[in-house]
């Protein structure tokens, strides 16, 4: 923790207040040549994240504070203070955060992925603008369709059917220059 502590200094810390949320870019795929990015986040108690999958990258979750719960490839996993779990590609995962503590994690992703980066702070920005719901999720599906399809976020079982629908509006939502208007007023590079 100490030295992520040092690692943060002098980033800026994205927050989205309305669902107790923030997080810090600690290492970016542009500092490693791509090889993995690093984030600190902190989620309070009782956020959830929805079950996904990604195809280009493996997330590994550090665990310093708090108590996590989800499922990881069909595996119950709970982790706590000092535990982690890796999540290679192509794996169902989600997650909450369980207990009373906030949690308090590192995520790293290898290799780095440029739009999980941007749009994970896009989102956070947006929601202080009032774009999404209590529970951070967009409020309009292309916004949703781009932050997925562009993160490498993808949709397990019965919702994996919609994909190619999202895929077409996150297109849709480049050529008609609303992920530009996003990127312009809610991403900067960290």
């Amino acid at each position: 923790m100490e030295q992520i502590t040092a690692l943060r200094e002098g980033r800026e810390t994205f927050r989205d207040t309305a669902q107790g949320t923030a997080l810090t870019w600690v290492r970016t795929g542009a500092e490693t040549d791509g090889e993995y990015s690093l984030m600190y986040a902190e989620y309070a108690p009782g956020i959830t994240v929805f079950p996904h999958f990604h195809t280009e990258y493996t997330e590994t979750v550090h665990l310093f504070e708090g108590t996590l719960e989800g499922r990881v490839a069909g595996q119950e996993v709970v982790l706590t203070d000092g535990e982690e779990t890796i999540v290679p590609p192509g794996a169902v995962h989600g997650w909450h955060s369980a207990g009373e503590r906030t949690l308090r994690f590192v995520l790293e992703v290898r290799p780095a992925h440029a739009g999980f980066e941007k749009w994970l702070v896009a989102l956070q920005r947006m929601a202080s603008d009032g774009l999404t719901h209590a529970d951070g999720r967009p409020k309009k599906l292309s916004h949703a369709a781009l932050i997925l399809v562009e993160s490498d976020i993808n949709l397990p079982g019965p919702g994996r059917a919609l994909m190619p629908v999202l895929r077409l509006l996150a297109r849709r939502a480049r050529r008609t220059g609303v992920a530009r208007q996003l990127e312009e007023r809610y991403w900067r590079t960290p």
